[in-house]
């Protein structure tokens, strides 16, 4: 429902295709888009590693382990799965 709409919005619009859009108004689309992009990782970022920070910090945990004692991490069952992690 909203593709649609969004897409009848566009066709009213009658922006044609981007060759036929002058070099002026391509910038200002790539610049508003960048704006937009970068204020969304700015929003997007510090929730998402707040949000992983316990499995960030597990998996440093993990490849500390690992590097350390290699065979033991690779004994158990779970992570002997991995063929990144325990190369047999």
């Amino acid at each position: 429902m909203t593709l649609d709409y969004l897409k009848e919005l566009v066709a009213r619009a009658d922006l044609g295709t981007w060759e036929t859009w002058s070099t002026q108004y391509r910038v200002l689309a790539i610049i508003v888009v960048l704006v937009i992009a970068y204020t969304a990782i700015r929003a997007i970022v510090p929730t998402v590693l707040r949000v992983m920070r316990p499995a960030l910090f597990l998996a440093i945990v993990l490849i500390a382990v690992w590097a350390l004692y290699p065979a033991e991490v690779c004994s158990i069952e779970v992570l002997a799965k991995l063929p990144f992690f325990c190369v047999r």
